[in-house]
């Protein structure tokens, strides 16, 4: 057999033993909640710029304030000697869009632009806004989509959790900037404590134990 076929061979095979050394894990929410941003000053501050925790996170902007959200997982059954491999969050799209006074409308078939970005604060409700890092995933809708999953891709931010390089302060989902306006409307995608566990958020991580 010439050498190259046999080079070709082995390095075949070493793809294939590495490929079914990785292991998947579905990582449910621990933590999350709906955050209030660019909210206008006033005295009733507490009544205009509530936190939202009920089932259902909300993106886009309403009424005198935009909405982002806040999602934290534990890597806790991920071993420490493992390295990640790809992660991915995991948010339902159902068609349900956000509406003033704390209701939900059916979207309009809008499209939207989305980034992930990590949060900086440990207790999200110790300030006004939570301190965030530079976006590191994005996704789309397309215009008229029908119930579908959106999914970002985190690896770097989630092996950088796992490896201590940065603290597991959650991850912050959010319009784009060209998108975010007061009234601007987006999704309110199913939460942790969503009636059907089935379309609620997951983190899916492939690691090389």
């Amino acid at each position: 057999m010439p050498l190259f076929v046999v080079v070709a061979l082995a390095f075949a095979a070493a793809g294939a033993a590495r490929a079914s050394d990785v292991q998947v894990v579905s990582l449910p929410v621990v933590q999350d909640l709906s955050l209030p941003f660019m909210c206008e000053w006033g005295y009733d501050w507490e009544e205009r710029c509530y936190r939202d925790d009920f089932d259902r996170l909300e993106v886009g902007g309403v009424d005198d304030k935009v909405w982002r959200s806040a999602l934290r997982f534990s890597l806790a059954s991920i071993p420490s000697s493992a390295t990640v491999v790809t992660a991915e969050l995991w948010l339902r799209y159902d068609r349900t869009c956000v509406a003033p006074r704390r209701r939900t409308v059916a979207c309009t078939g809008a499209g939207f632009d989305f980034e992930a970005r990590p949060i900086y604060t440990a207790r999200w409700e110790s300030e006004r806004e939570v301190a965030f890092g530079p976006a590191v995933s994005w996704a789309e809708l397309e215009p008229q989509a029908p119930p579908e999953w959106v999914v970002f891709d985190v690896s770097d931010l989630v092996a950088d959790w796992h490896s201590g390089g940065l603290a597991n302060d959650g991850v912050l989902v959010k319009l784009v900037d060209d998108e975010e306006a007061y009234d601007g409307g987006g999704p309110a995608f199913p939460s942790s404590s969503y009636s059907d566990p089935a379309v609620r958020p997951r983190l899916e991580v492939w690691y090389m134990p």
